[in-house]
């Protein structure tokens, strides 16, 4: 990945007119330099405007994900240490775990399109190309397995709070792993570990966020997309950059604090609540309604015969 591509789109971010010898001199190349890399900005599906006198704008940020997008968010990330980028791959997570031993900090690993995408319980996660933002995240948490328990409410509350800020729209989390728009399912996560006497050294975080609206994903039936729910395209750059801060964030907070530090916020967000639901868990399929979360991560479910269950691992329809 070019260096210099990523940082004249970060020069070019504001949206004024900047010559080319203004841009060889601060990024300290030659003028073909420039010209070049912003063909290939260009070719990533920047639309950028050349002006004789003026030099080049970018009119607007392209409306699907991209490696120079990531990379210089990326950059920014006091959290993330590398971003891996490929056009496409069997599935991000399965990456993750192929090259664990080659990184000791904390890696992003971001694919165009996946073949094999999965969530949780073996299922297909769809992934067409260029229509949404499949990624796994490689943390070194240092943590015990019982920590863990939380760490997707955490991560749940990040994700929904991104696509709330950015876009406006009321996402909710369906506990433990979605995120719905309208009833419909926008985003899954699968958080994998790695563990020994009892301390978690490697979290793999699969994310699949659906962008843009696509016949695939689209005759689910069940599941949406962001640009589709606003209707129109929107600032998918300005979107990571809020979704890796609120990763950032709330990550800190899983690190730091307990889960009570956020349970209020995320219990406005949750839309499990007040309806019927089917649980469906390693022991038992019941039908219920949620009552309450726990401090400890565990979702408390009154069922029909007014008996009640704590759940820390279950399937949910609602």
């Amino acid at each position: 990945m070019s260096k210099t591509k990523t940082e004249i789109l970060s020069l070019m971010m504001e949206g004024n007119y900047l010559s080319g010898a203004r841009l060889a001199e601060e990024l300290n190349v030659s003028r073909t330099a420039v010209w070049k890399n912003i063909q290939k900005l260009k070719s990533d599906g920047y639309n950028i405007e050349a002006v004789t006198n003026k030099g080049y704008r970018l009119l607007e940020p392209p409306g699907r994900i991209n490696e120079t997008l990531l990379a210089g968010t990326v950059q920014k990330s006091v959290l993330f240490e590398e971003l891996i980028f490929k056009k496409t791959i069997d599935s991000t997570q399965n990456h993750a775990f192929r090259i664990l031993d080659r990184y000791d900090g904390n890696i992003v690993i971001v694919s165009g399109q996946q073949t094999a995408g999965r969530g949780r319980f073996k299922r297909e996660w769809l992934s067409p190309e260029e229509t949404g933002l499949y990624m796994s995240l490689v943390l070194r948490p240092n943590v015990t397995n019982q920590e863990m328990i939380v760490f997707n409410l955490f991560m749940s509350l990040a994700i929904s709070s991104a696509i709330r800020e950015s876009t406006g729209l009321k996402s909710g989390i369906k506990w433990p792993n979605d995120i719905f728009i309208n009833d419909k399912k926008v985003c899954g996560f699968l958080t994998e570990v790695i563990s020994a006497d009892n301390i978690v050294d490697t979290i793999v975080c699969g994310i699949g966020i659906n962008i843009n609206p696509s016949p695939v994903t689209g005759s689910l039936g069940t599941a949406t997309s962001i640009a589709g729910e606003l209707g129109r395209e929107f600032d998918v750059n300005h979107f990571t950059e809020v979704l890796f801060d609120k990763i950032e964030y709330y990550y800190d907070k899983f690190l730091h604090a307990s889960f009570s530090s956020i349970k209020e916020d995320w219990l406005c967000q949750a839309i499990i609540f007040n309806r019927e639901l089917t649980i469906t868990t390693v022991k038992e399929k019941l039908r219920g309604k949620a009552l309450d979360i726990t401090d400890e991560g565990y979702l408390v479910i009154l069922d029909g015969d007014q008996n009640i269950h704590k759940v820390i691992s279950a399937d949910i329809e609602i």
